[in-house]
């Protein structure tokens, strides 16, 4: 039996008003619909559920579906030609992914697998490609998250053709900061062996430049996982 369980429209219309927006509520692409929008939304989502380690899908799989994280966490990875990883980007929480096929019938080009036990809910390209034609400011904000993307992959590239991996650890970290906070402390919300495939790295080299970062009072780990910035001058 396929550990993957999807839950039919009928169960998710039988359920109380707030429980049926619950999939889509917190999606910041979803804000600007009523409550009816909304629920016609979610009377187009098929629910999934995959346990850690799972495949959402796979390079060369017929693309048809556009899926968003109710829970968990997701990793978008490719693999070259001599089978090493490239990280592409982490998928949190009412976060989105499968975007790339959205606008044309295809295959999925990269690999997307459940970092922990994840709730997906999908809605096929077909039932999305209506909804943006139906409501313009869902392709907005959609627009907005996409060129955000692609602005932070530019710079990945750039970062991995330019920098050494120091330099491109202390960009990373940089960019996690939060101006509104009086102390730069930043949380990874990644497994350092996926930073390191992110930065283009190997762990190793990534372990020896946090190590030699610290050393020279440049950033502390104050758990694992979280660093205080203390002097990027």
């Amino acid at each position: 039996m396929d550990k993957r369980q999807s839950i039919s429209h009928h169960t998710c219309e039988c359920e109380r008003k707030e429980k049926k927006q619950y999939c889509i509520h917190a999606v910041p692409i979803f804000q600007s619909l009523t409550a009816e929008q909304m629920g016609k939304v979610h009377s187009l989502i098929h629910r999934k559920q995959f346990l850690h380690g799972e495949m959402i899908y796979r390079p060369g799989e017929t693309a048809d579906s556009f899926y968003f994280l109710k829970s968990g966490k997701l990793r978008v990875y490719r693999l070259s030609d001599t089978g090493k990883e490239q990280l592409v980007r982490m998928v949190n929480q009412n976060e989105f992914t499968g975007e790339l096929a959205l606008f044309k019938k295809g295959v999925y080009e990269a690999f997307a697998q459940a970092q922990s036990d994840c709730s997906i809910c999908a809605i096929k390209h077909e039932d999305f490609r209506e909804l943006l034609l139906e409501h313009p400011s869902i392709s907005i904000e959609m627009l907005g998250a996409i060129t955000k993307r692609l602005g932070t992959s530019e710079q990945q590239t750039a970062w991995a053709t330019t920098e050494t991996v120091r330099n491109r650890l202390l960009h990373f970290l940089m960019s996690l900061v939060d101006s509104t906070e009086k102390e730069p402390i930043v949380e990874l919300n990644m497994a350092k062996k996926d930073l390191a495939s992110y930065l283009g790295t190997t762990s190793e080299s990534l372990s020896r430049e946090l190590t030699w970062l610290e050393k020279e009072k440049i950033i502390k780990e104050i758990s694992y996982g979280s660093f205080k910035l203390l002097n990027l001058s």
